[in-house]
């Protein structure tokens, strides 16, 4: 029996502004927003971040974050999402400074602390899923450090949610000297999920930092391991492009759509980052509207 098509049916939200440029949306852009991402097929949503550095979601006691906006965005997104019918995955806080340092512990504390108030502001929503651990680090951060003692705790208090992470195969375009081999990198997953047996539900691996001929080699070796370890194996789809000369333009059709086609023969679920900013009608990227629309003409044409 021929496997059906897996369309895009996930999306990361970036509701502080990171290395992406913010959209500066209303509420009225936002529920436009996640009206549009629902009827372009998109059921989950990922809050990749709560906080990054100096910003928040919300004003928020724990964080104390000086810059956030003029209401509640997370408690916004969330109540739409419940109207939608779409599950969310709750991003943490990254401080970009902490466990850069090596300062493990001080970024698993405040994290925990993060997550006691977000349970306690937010957990009465039905369309408040799982957690997603937002530290995407690389080997050399020794990831573990900070994922497992967030996702024991994620255990502990809420064995009822779904616990997410999006790491990267480590190729070339990340660091070119260091590149690994698709067999060094299944590797270095089977020892962080040795560490961490039992404790991840969902790995959605981005798709960016190799090149494309490589992609199918390392999607099968991740897949190889994910599956002997019984985590779910979801493709993270970059819909912006690593090959230009600046960060970040919206990605070429092309591409989108030979990642689109390789992670259909190895991935469970396809989600991107991220439908605001490369895929949406409202992006501050004009091309975005564009890429949405070939997008879109794809599917139709696939239906047909």
């Amino acid at each position: 029996m021929k496997k059906s098509f897996i369309p895009v049916t996930g999306s990361f939200i970036d509701g502080v502004a990171a290395d992406i440029p913010g959209n500066n949306w209303t509420k009225r852009i936002w529920k436009k927003e996640l009206a549009e991402q629902k009827a372009m097929g998109i059921d989950t949503l990922v809050i990749i971040r709560v906080g990054f550095k100096d910003s928040c979601m919300y004003d928020s006691p724990v964080l104390r974050t000086p810059l956030h906006g003029s209401y509640d965005l997370l408690e916004f997104i969330l109540s739409e999402a419940d109207e939608l019918e779409m599950k969310v995955f709750m991003g943490l806080y990254d401080s970009c400074s902490y466990w850069l340092r090596n300062d493990w512990q001080g970024e698993v504390d405040l994290n925990k602390r993060l997550m006691d108030e977000l349970l306690n502001r937010y957990r009465h929503h039905r369309s408040f899923f799982g957690w997603y651990i937002s530290h995407e680090g690389d080997i050399k951060f020794h990831q573990e450090k900070v994922w497992k003692p967030l996702a024991q705790k994620m255990r502990a208090d809420t064995p009822e949610r779904a616990v997410l992470i999006s790491p990267r195969y480590a190729g070339v375009k990340y660091e070119p000297r260091f590149a690994v081999t698709p067999e060094l990198h299944a590797k270095h997953f089977e020892y962080l999920y040795s560490e961490m047996e039992g404790l991840i539900d969902y790995a959605a691996f981005m798709d960016g930092h190799v090149e494309f001929s490589e992609l199918p080699e390392f999607m099968a070796a991740t897949k190889e391991v994910c599956d002997r370890f019984g985590v779910r194996f979801w493709s993270n789809l970059e819909t912006f492009d690593r090959d230009m000369p600046w960060r970040f333009p919206v990605i070429e059709w092309s591409k989108m759509l030979f990642k689109l086609k390789t992670a259909n023969q190895y991935a469970e679920k396809i989600i991107t980052f991220e439908a605001p900013h490369f895929l949406s009608l409202n992006s501050c990227y004009p091309a975005a509207a564009n890429l949405r629309e070939c997008y879109l003409e794809f599917l139709e044409e696939m239906n047909d």
